[in-house]
């Protein structure tokens, strides 16, 4: 018999066992503890499925602080590490274990559970919103270490499959031809690959002032410093913070770079106040500085479910990125029928995943 239960500390090891064992993948320990234990909102509600002392299926949810336009908090989990054990399959654990995190996630006084996934109908059935997908976009320096980078996430890439690719790189090369030399940003400046946690959660709200109703994640500084800083799946952070005459932070852009040069936007934030030229110019500035380091390949992800994802989504296809309309699926679910919180006003950028990629 199959039964449900929240996971203590001294489950971890068996959890991450588990994890590992079905995906074939080797998740260290620490990385489990980062990411299950110690975000600065509060440890992970995890659930798991025994049968016996057998581990057979896992879900939790991460607390996330979401802050609102009027600066009012919303606590929000995000969903995690949902699995099953293939012999367990067909035995309804997937809805059970949600059932069970659903009313654990309410006594901790989380109105909404959020998260992406691949896999629609699951959640479907359990009532969650698919409200919308993320998008993808690149820029391509070095073409061929591109296209093998890219050609090599799929397998089972067929010749023409390969072709197209290899087609997507070229384009995105041959758009570089025209990009602009770096112009100097007199009016600020560049702190560049250090630690900045401060001011940014005052750059979120600005946003937010623009956007009635809206809500993003609360990047406080031990947020901040949590999901860049001390986050083990990075292999190296690459940070550009524009301040103006008075030092205050007016832009900030976060990356991960892996050891085979491709690089990641964790974040790009700009304060309301500045205007798309100038926006475009430090997208076009950053850019120019990972190439010059280096870097083979730049990554991204958007949204434009809000005003301010749409306005990114101009500035950075006028800073010569390719976009790819392909993403996955964001789900969404409100636990608490008596308040309706709108998951199309959530100001949303990569920073809201766990940066595995």
């Amino acid at each position: 018999m199959v039964n449900y239960r929240l996971a203590l500390e001294e489950d971890y090891s068996n959890i991450n066992d588990f994890y590992n064992r079905i995906h074939g993948l080797n998740r260290s320990i620490d990385v489990f503890y980062w990411e299950f234990h110690n975000c600065p909102f509060g440890k992970s509600i995890y659930v798991i499925a025994e049968d016996g002392n057998k581990i057979v299926g896992t879900n939790c949810v991460i607390p996330i602080d979401l802050v609102c336009s009027d600066n009012s908090i919303i606590k929000s989990g995000k969903s995690e590490d949902t699995l099953v054990d293939p012999d367990y399959r067909g035995q309804n654990i997937f809805n059970n274990i949600y059932d069970f995190l659903f009313e654990k996630c309410k006594e901790n006084g989380i109105k909404v559970i959020w998260g992406y996934t691949p896999a629609k109908k699951p959640f479907l059935k359990l009532g969650f919103s698919i409200p919308f997908d993320h998008k993808q976009s690149l820029v391509v320096n070095k073409l061929f270490k591109s296209y093998t980078f890219l050609s090599s996430l799929n397998k089972k890439n067929t010749k023409v499959e390969k072709a197209k690719i290899f087609g997507l790189c070229l384009f995105s090369k041959l758009k570089m031809i025209s990009f602009a030399k770096n112009r100097e940003l007199n009016d600020y400046t560049l702190i560049e690959n250090q630690k900045i946690t401060k001011g940014v959660d005052e750059l979120i709200q600005s946003n937010l002032n623009s956007l009635e109703s809206g809500f993003a994640i609360n990047q406080i500084e031990s947020f901040q410093d949590w999901r860049i800083y001390q986050n083990p799946n990075f292999f190296q952070v690459h940070t550009y913070g524009f301040y103006d005459k008075n030092n205050v932070l007016k832009a900030l852009f976060v990356l991960n770079s892996h050891s085979n040069k491709v690089a990641y936007f964790c974040q790009s934030t700009f304060s309301e106040s500045m205007t798309n030229k100038e926006r475009i110019k430090m997208i076009k500035y950053v850019t120019k500085k990972m190439f010059n380091n280096g870097i083979v390949m730049i990554r991204n992800w958007h949204f434009d479910h809000t005003a301010v994802n749409k306005n990114e989504i101009h500035n950075f296809k006028n800073s010569n990125f390719t976009f790819l309309d392909r993403g996955i699926s964001f789900v969404w679910k409100n636990l608490e029928e008596s308040i309706e919180i709108d998951s199309n006003k959530f100001i949303l950028s990569r920073i809201s995943t766990q940066g595995v990629i």
